[in-house]
């Protein structure tokens, strides 16, 4: 008899045979990891927020050895766009950081941190100025509003990425108005606004700008930041660690120029505590060193970004002069508490808003994991009112110490009392759950009149369940309550405001 055919070849490539892929196994790669079928979807892109381009980027470059950058699956992707990336790129080994060396104060700037007499500390008043970055972004206009509704506060100035002062104060006006926050301070004298850019010396600004409109400056509040979860660190090292660094050596320029201390405020993010519940702990602490490889390039630059802070102020005490560099961490920014103004795309809003569609949340490991909800009201009040404190020199402390401000909510609710506040059932099972998700979804109309937001992240919540936290160290809670910034109470009222929002926004559908 005939010998036997030889075997059929593998459908698919494993990991380390090279990037030799066709579409039906990339097909069945991006299915599987978002959960639906894409065999049908021909030239119609695929929307992936930065999260789930993340997580799938790193499924393809790990299934067919390829070397797909996550910001190429941004901004809408057809399959066969993503069937070349897999075919053409090449694995990139994983860049290994020294993250101390990362966070090392630049030699000149360090040598110069002593350089000012520092009398006595005095509270700021309407005779100086607080100079803001990342006035235009969702937290940075409601601190921006915050600041300006100042009662005998500082002026403002803020740097803002445009073609001229006029174009800068149409775009803040314009950032105010879009957010509900616009007042009749933002055309007063209290406000100035300046074409500049963070990502360049100086922030952009000419000798005779910074001359003429930044004399009487006290306080730069650090807030712009490169905010992308699918970029790896050395793609958002220049703008959120290199931006630092030169706000430092802008305050520094202020200093030797004006003959006074200029305070830096920088904002990072309570991301680099990991998430983890420390009730008992004096403060929340960051994430480990070891633990920094782990995280997304974002909470990694912002890690880095700390560690510098601390470093400044060890070399401004090593040069017999006081810690003027702070950090606020804001946490899961939720809607303004009065108004609900949000991000709607956020992911705890999203979470929120698919659960109420679907009518239906998932059961947790602990359901009594506190959802973390800051308003952003809250949030940049404390920045702007604790900024201002620190530097009018009202909080006395070791001149070595380096103040954080971890923002939050420890006065969420936990989970299983928030799904109560919101009258969604809880599902047997995370299986059942996940189940009723994907029934919804295949079932939803394309042109959905409110569509769930969940579908966008249902390869990762295929993956594991959501994850939700708070640090809530009670002693650091009582000391922001102490600086006039007590964490918010989420009380039904807070939620129906929300939620209310969220139908003015179109994402759910009106009450009766």
């Amino acid at each position: 008899p005939p010998p036997p055919p030889p075997p059929p070849p593998p459908a698919t490539t494993d990991a380390g045979d090279g990037n030799a892929a066709d579409m039906c196994a990339v097909e069945a790669a991006v299915g599987s990891l978002l959960g639906v079928d894409v065999s049908g979807l021909g030239a119609k892109p695929l929307q992936l927020d930065s999260f789930t381009a993340a997580r799938l980027a790193g499924s393809l470059n790990k299934r067919f050895g390829c070397g797909v950058p996550p910001k190429a699956l941004l901004r809408g992707v057809a399959m066969a766009a993503i069937l070349n990336l897999v075919q053409t790129t090449e694995a990139v080994a994983a860049a290994a950081y020294d993250w101390e060396a990362e966070a090392a104060v630049p030699p000149e700037l360090a040598a110069g941190m002593g350089g000012v007499p520092f009398g006595p500390a005095v509270p700021l008043g309407e005779a100086d100025a607080l100079l803001l970055t990342g006035a235009t972004g969702f937290l940075g206009t409601h601190l921006l509003a915050s600041l300006l509704a100042a009662d005998k506060g500082p002026a403002v100035v803020c740097v803002v990425r445009a073609a001229s002062d006029a174009a800068a104060a149409e775009r803040v006006s314009a950032a105010l108005r879009a957010r509900g926050v616009w007042s009749d301070a933002a055309r007063s004298p209290k406000l100035r606004c300046l074409a500049g850019d963070v990502t360049l010396p100086g922030f952009g600004l000419s000798d005779g700008v910074v001359a003429a409109s930044l004399a009487s400056v006290r306080l730069v509040i650090h807030n712009a930041a490169a905010v992308n979860h699918a970029t790896a660190y050395a793609g958002l090292k220049e703008a959120n660690v290199g931006s630092l660094v030169r706000a430092i050596r802008l305050a520094h320029g202020l200093e030797a120029a004006n003959r006074k201390p200029v305070h830096v405020a920088f904002v990072s993010t309570a991301g680099v505590c990991g998430r983890r519940a420390c009730h008992d702990a004096p403060a929340p602490p960051r994430i480990e060193m070891g633990a920094v490889d782990g995280a997304n390039g974002y909470v990694q630059g912002k890690w880095v970004a700390e560690r510098l802070i601390e470093n400044a102020n060890a070399a401004a005490r090593s040069a017999g002069a006081p810690a003027r560099y702070s950090i606020f961490r804001p946490g899961a920014i939720s809607g303004h508490s009065v108004t609900g103004d949000c991000n709607i795309g956020d992911s705890l809003n999203r979470y929120l808003v698919g659960f109420r569609l679907l009518g239906l949340a998932p059961p947790l490991p602990d359901m009594r994991v506190r959802v973390d909800m800051s308003p952003v009201d809250w949030v940049a009040g404390a920045i702007g009112g604790i900024a201002t404190q620190e530097a009018g020199g009202a909080a006395p402390r070791e001149r070595c110490e380096t103040p954080c401000f971890t923002l939050d909510n420890g006065a969420s609710l936990p989970y299983e009392d928030l799904l109560t506040e919101l009258d969604v059932p809880v599902a047997p099972s995370y299986e059942a759950w996940l189940a009723e998700l994907q029934a919804a979804l295949e079932a939803e109309p394309e042109a959905a009149p409110h569509p769930n937001p969940l579908r966008g992240l249902l390869g990762a919540l295929k993956a594991a369940p959501p994850s939700f936290g708070s640090t809530g160290s009670k002693a650091h809670m009582a000391h922001l309550a102490e600086r006039g910034h007590p964490c918010p109470t989420v009380t039904p009222a807070l939620l129906r405001t929300y939620l209310r929002r969220f139908e003015e926004e179109g994402a759910l559908p009106r009450a009766a």
